[in-house]
């Protein structure tokens, strides 16, 4: 099994959302003389603390994989696709930007999973593919638009086993 990480434009902004949190509830409890809005305010600083650091553990513990049997991919703890090797074309680099409204969703035929509204990997399928999107239901798709830290490197592990 071969890892294929995508986090790596997402970690910034978790990163900063971690320290102007840590900083905005320093300065103002300083700043402060109400201890039951401080206190509202540690709490919701502490929440928005434990799911950066969540998103940012998943981002590093669940990378897309793929393996002589499938292309698995991820989108934080939201979304998880096993798509068998069998049914993946040649995969190809693609970059393109989306104006999607989630992170996971189907545009046109393709199934979107964005970071930061861009994608750099496309696999169509042989065989159009069903995907269970939760709230939108089952949908059919005939290809997958991911992105991939290494999208080279991606592209190549994808069509090792697709070939």
């Amino acid at each position: 099994m071969v890892e294929i990480p995508y986090g790596k434009r997402m970690r910034p902004r978790y990163l900063r959302f971690l320290i102007i949190t840590a900083v905005g509830v320093a300065l103002v409890a300083l700043g402060l003389d109400i201890p039951w809005l401080l206190i509202t305010l540690i709490v919701l600083g502490a929440l928005n603390t434990v799911v950066c650091v969540g998103a940012l553990y998943v981002l590093y513990r669940q990378p897309h994989t793929v393996s002589a049997d499938e292309l698995r991919l991820r989108q934080l703890g939201f979304f998880d696709w096993r798509i068998p090797a069998g049914d993946l074309g040649a995969a190809k680099v693609a970059e393109r930007a989306h104006k999607g409204q989630r992170s996971v969703e189907v545009i046109g035929d393709a199934l979107v999973i964005q970071s930061l509204t861009r994608t750099n990997v496309s696999v169509p399928f042989h065989e159009p593919q069903l995907v269970n999107l939760g709230k939108t239901g089952v949908q059919r798709v005939e290809r997958v638009e991911f992105w991939a830290d290494d999208p080279e490197r991606a592209v190549r592990e994808i069509n090792r086993v697709t070939t």
